[in-house]
């Protein structure tokens, strides 16, 4: 699809169809209301029905009879009725005018080949290689997919890469090209209304490459890895010296434009690749990729690695392979990986009012200065550094706003909430964010969480917790947002806060799901250790994170605007224009307290 604008384009893309137009025109009416206008939707993999019964339901789209709210593009041209409704249709092509190059491969021939974006039916086979299997779906492995798709991935280089046929959603992370100076996005969309509720519909609004500077095209993200295809080449040869020149050779090769450092030194992109000359051990002194990054080994007992330490415990999932095999690791405190033979799920937590740097490597550069605890002994809460209008104990608080107090915690009606029953959860104590919180005071909130979550759900709505963190001179007390939203709108949730996130300029990163609490806050704080971060947890309980870097910024309301927005409520993005008089406020907060009093953990 080609056109002369130079915008960027708004696109959804879709996963298998299978004839299910209603549910999937449904979902993308309401993201193209909430979060549009879109210029088009691109669907991948199964287009057409898997039966007879579902042609009726196409044919009213197919002759009109029902409105198509997008233009509307697929390549899975087969399936039940495939051949009789593409001969019987009288609709002109669409026409979407995007600037953008796509490359499609059909279940039958290629149409065209280009960059920009690249949809096909079926994954390419081992698009896993290298990724963090910790986020790959459980069904899938090295041997889903088909060579020719990633045949087509090698050679095309696309920015993006969408494909269906797997019933899950996956998006890895992007990956580096050969010889190219950009970097490739693989998505798998989950089919249409599929009852795991997995993501189905993804947003986009890609630059085309024909109006980016190369330095643009040229950044690198933080997470990037080596090519899956590249290291599947390098496998089927043996070639372990050549492994050994890719990764050294990528990890310094940061001139071309790119901000980040490509982490092919971690464990991620290491696999079976062969004996080098000057490494000529016994497969069973090597130790095993999948075993430590998953935890599990689907060769189980024919795996010829190490899945132990050698006196029976095994190692530790999540290790550093370096620190593992030479007891050392050259990137130190700056590795993402553990530096620790010690089982995770036996780790001591932070403890409350420690000093995160000094936790972690026994030292803080910021000395006398720092505001937390250098002491394991007797840590104590960061001092605020003025006023706090949060510390409970602090005359700024606003007491008419409190709903309810714990022991460890208590939740007060937001100050210009955006609907009724905006709340905020915080700790009694002055801490900068829910990462630092010691377990107790993690498990309180939760109880409160559970508790406004069954207080909201009997009056018909779903919730969205989010919390933004933001180091700054003056100090932050830490505090999670909870705005209800009705259930017919928790389904949107997610691509609302991954929309305003494009328009932004970043992608969120998925915490793993299906994790307790305290699970959930070891990931974030693997994920984002002392850096700022803006985390949301949505409806259907998934966890999207986005770390910020030093100096990159992001709007003080940006949870509270993506709510707003999807509540058809844009005017109330932001808490000083909703200010209401002290009286209103009270009278609020005692219509709340008396709807939470049956749900409230501390009655």
């Amino acid at each position: 699809m080609s056109g002369s604008g130079s915008t960027a384009p708004r696109i959804l893309i879709a996963g298998d169809v299978c004839g299910r137009l209603a549910a999937l025109y449904k979902r993308v009416a309401s993201v193209n209301k909430s979060n549009g206008p879109f210029d088009a939707l691109l669907c991948v993999g199964q287009f057409f029905p898997s039966d007879p019964s579902g042609i009726e339901d196409m044919q009213k789209y197919i002759d009109g009879t029902e409105p198509i709210p997008l233009p509307t593009f697929f390549v899975g041209n087969y399936g039940e009725g495939a051949n009789l409704l593409l001969s019987a249709s009288k609709l002109k092509a669409a026409q979407a005018g995007l600037s953008l190059r796509i490359a499609y491969l059909g279940a039958k021939y290629i149409p065209d080949l280009y960059q920009d974006a690249k949809d096909t039916n079926e994954w390419p086979l081992g698009v896993t290689n290298g990724a963090d299997l910790v986020n790959v779906p459980p069904n899938v492995n090295a041997a889903t997919g088909t060579m020719i798709a990633a045949d087509l991935a090698t050679e095309l280089k696309p920015r993006y890469h969408f494909a269906g046929t797997e019933g899950v959603f996956y998006a890895r992370e992007p990956y580096l090209n050969p010889d190219a100076d950009h970097c490739t996005r693989f998505i798998g969309l989950a089919t249409v209304g599929n009852d795991k509720k997995q993501k189905f519909l993804h947003a986009l609004s890609p630059m085309p490459a024909s109006t980016m500077a190369l330095s643009d095209l040229a950044i690198r993200p933080p997470n990037l890895t080596v090519s899956p295809y590249e290291i599947a080449r390098i496998e089927s040869k043996s070639a372990g010296s050549r492994a050994t020149n890719l990764r050294n050779g990528l990890a310094k090769d940061t001139s071309r434009g790119g901000k980040h450092p490509v982490d092919v030194d971690g464990q991620y992109w290491r696999y079976d690749v062969g004996q080098t000359k000057r490494q000529r051990r016994d497969d069973g002194d090597r130790v095993c990729v999948e075993f430590v990054t998953r935890g599990t080994c689907s060769r189980e007992g024919n795996c010829r690695f190490k899945h132990d330490l050698g006196d029976g415990t095994p190692i530790p999932k999540g290790a550093c392979f370096e620190f593992v095999t030479k007891g050392s690791c050259e990137r130190g405190a700056d590795c993402r990986y553990r530096h620790s033979l010690e089982n995770p799920e036996r780790r001591e937590p932070l403890p409350a009012g420690v000093c995160f740097d000094f936790f972690k490597t026994g030292k803080c550069d910021r000395g006398a200065d720092c505001r937390f605890s250098h002491s394991l002994d007797n840590p104590a809460p960061p001092r605020p550094t003025g006023p706090c209008w949060f510390c409970l104990s602090s005359p700024e608080v606003s007491t008419h706003l409190v709903l309810s107090v714990g022991d460890h915690c208590y939740c007060a009606l937001a100050k210009g909430p955006v609907v009724q029953g905006h709340v905020l959860l915080l700790p009694i104590e002055h801490f900068p964010s829910t990462v630092s919180l010691a377990f107790d005071v993690l498990d309180e909130m939760q109880k409160y969480i559970d508790g406004l979550r069954e207080c909201h759900r009997s009056q018909g709505n779903a919730i969205v917790i989010f919390e933004r963190y933001i180091q700054l001179r003056a100090g932050t007390h830490a505090h999670i947002q909870i705005i209800p939203i009705p259930e017919a709108e928790a389904q949107s949730a997610r691509g609302a806060f991954e929309t305003a996130a494009m328009q932004a300029g970043f992608e969120f990163q998925s915490l793993p799901s299906g994790k307790s609490h305290r699970q959930a806050r070891e990931a974030l704080w693997e994920l984002v250790q002392n850096r700022n971060y803006f985390y949301v947890e949505l409806p259907d309980q998934a966890r999207l994170v986005h770390p910020l870097d030093g100096g990159a910024k992001m709007s003080m309301q940006f949870g509270r605007e993506v709510v707003a927005t999807l509540l058809n409520k844009p005017e109330r993005g932001d808490w000083k224009a909703c200010v209401m008089s002290k009286d209103e406020e009270t009278n609020m907060a005692e219509e709340f307290k008396q709807l939470f009093t049956n749900f409230d953990p501390m009655l």
